[in-house]
């Protein structure tokens, strides 16, 4: 999971640093913990509470480190049996 959802993200983050892109990531509502009450922004606090959602937030902080123009989507239920 790390190597996929944090290390690789900062890879992709660094050389689009190099580049001067714009890297655009997926990321997960997993990074939040799930007991607000109302809908999540940006800015609220983040509390992963699985592996799965703490290496996505791994991956969000590496790729805000390492470049300058970036867009980070938190998406959920992208797809399923429903």
């Amino acid at each position: 999971a790390h190597a996929i959802n944090a290390t690789a993200p900062k890879t992709m983050a660094e050389e689009a640093q190099k580049l001067g892109a714009l890297l655009v990531h997926y990321s997960t509502d997993y990074v939040f913990d799930g007991t607000s009450k109302r809908l999540y922004v940006e800015n609220d606090p983040v509390c992963p509470l699985s592996v799965y959602g703490k290496t996505k937030l791994d991956g969000e902080i590496a790729i805000r480190e390492a470049c300058e123009k970036h867009l980070i989507l938190r998406t959920s239920w992208v797809y399923g049996t429903r």
